[in-house]
């Protein structure tokens, strides 16, 4: 069976929407572009226009059975053979991050894609023309073998025991994918095919052989999946303060307000302050129950500050996949594959941030902050945060942004009335997508 990344080695797979054809182009644009002799046709014009390309296109897209995936892999064709369109999808190298995309699969497209044109007679020279502007992207998107990370044969055993177990047609073409994706070491895409014949035919079928594929990610969450209404209202951005969390609380005489700044510029993101008081006596916060989404491939809220004991659920309003997971030291799991409006909860009881990440989209990233100070408040940006109640005295501050590796720790002063302060943080931390479940780099490879 061919894997179902084949059709994302030309187009960003759930890319943004296609674009109506335009003459400008940008900087995602495929860099190779075939060219036209002088006084010549370009390729486009030679191989009959957009019409011919949608037709190509079409057949193309059949064979490796991504129907969703046309309208950007229309426009790719178009500009790069010289068309008047504009490609709306990713750079190869985003794009392709975290995907561990092999030589035979890009190998066994450039093949599909030549059966179409030969299907439509397309002349020998735009043939190899159009081709030969497929070969040069291989280097950006084939994952160095030195990456994958195969499964022992032993582990291999155990899973193709259980194939004949798979009755289901469409499902033991899966577990096949999945068995031969494992033995390239291509973990991520192995455990994505094992997880969907799991929805398939149950997860007690295929049970002993779910360690060839789960051994090395963090624990799999299976608390059960609950139903969402589809008419949910969107998340906010940032969720979670002291003040919002216990409104009903005394107003105390102090206040304090300002921003938070990286290496002196305004904030690019979002950060969180805490406050302890020094050599105070503070009471803890009542555990809460709240949303983290996935809508339109983005996590929803991006931070969230929560008390210890609260509980988590992790709705997908998406039509396709998505795979929460986190490998953060303060509370790793693997929530596993759902969608349309499907739901997991989970309870996180220590202390400390827990990154989140998607298994299936390298580039979705939000943070849940487990906070057991008193006053907490989550920021946006360059905007104000405001502590509208606090007792004067001595304080405590960690202040985080997502641009940080840490925290930054001070000691402050509030006195009665308003306090105006600027928390100056470094921007130290990593940026682009996270590993991956296994541990894997998912940051593109440098273009050569």
């Amino acid at each position: 069976m061919k894997l179902a990344a084949l059709a994302c080695m030309v187009v960003a797979c759930g890319g943004s929407p296609a674009s109506k054809s335009t003459t400008t182009t940008t900087s995602t644009q495929p860099t190779s572009k075939a060219k036209a002799a002088p006084g010549s046709k370009e390729l486009y014009e030679r191989l009959g226009g957009q019409a011919a390309i949608v037709a190509v296109v079409d057949d193309f897209i059949g064979r490796v059975d991504i129907p969703r995936l046309k309208s950007l892999l229309v426009e790719f064709v178009c500009l790069a053979t010289g068309g008047p369109c504009h490609y709306s999808g990713q750079d190869m190298e985003t794009s392709h991050a975290g995907m561990e995309l092999v030589e035979e699969e890009f190998n066994a497209l450039v093949e599909d894609l030549a059966a179409t044109l030969d299907k439509f007679k397309v002349p020998a020279k735009e043939k190899n023309e159009l081709l030969g502007a497929l070969g040069p992207l291989e280097p950006r998107m084939v994952v160095a073998k030195s990456k994958l990370k195969p499964v022992s044969e032993a582990a291999l055993a155990k899973a193709t025991a259980v194939l004949d177990k798979v009755t289901d047609p469409a499902a033991h073409e899966l577990m096949k994918a999945a068995i031969v994706a494992a033995k390239r070491g291509q973990r991520n895409y192995a455990d994505q095919l094992f997880s969907r014949v799991e929805i398939s035919v149950g997860p007690q079928v295929v049970a002993s052989a779910a360690p060839t594929f789960r051994d090395g990610a963090p624990q799999r969450i299976e608390t059960p999946i609950t139903q969402m209404p589809k008419d949910t209202p969107p998340q906010p951005k940032i969720v979670g303060s002291s003040d919002e969390d216990n409104p009903s609380a005394a107003q105390l005489p102090a206040s304090l307000k300002g921003t938070i700044t990286v290496d002196g510029k305004p904030l690019d993101g979002v950060g969180l302050v805490e406050l302890y008081p020094v050599n105070a006596k503070y009471s803890k916060r009542t555990p809460k129950h709240r949303i983290v989404e996935q809508r339109n491939k983005t996590f929803s809220p991006h931070l969230l500050a929560v008390p210890p004991g609260s509980t988590v659920a992790f709705p997908n309003f998406d039509n396709f996949y998505h795979n929460v997971f986190s490998s953060s030291p303060t509370q790793p799991f693997d929530i596993g594959l759902y969608k349309d409006g499907q739901s997991r909860e989970m309870k996180f009881e220590k202390t400390g941030l827990v990154r989140l990440g998607c298994n299936v989209h390298a580039k979705m990233a939000s943070f849940i902050f487990v906070i057991d100070a008193p006053a907490y408040v989550p920021v946006d940006g360059a905007q104000e945060f405001n502590f509208r109640s606090l007792a004067p005295g001595k304080y405590k501050a960690r202040v985080w942004s997502e641009r940080s590796a840490e925290p930054a720790e001070s000691e402050i002063k509030i006195k009665d009335g308003v306090n105006t302060i600027t928390f100056d943080v470094k921007g130290d931390g990593e940026r682009g997508p996270s590993k991956d479940k296994f541990g894997n780099s998912r940051q593109p490879e440098p273009t050569k």
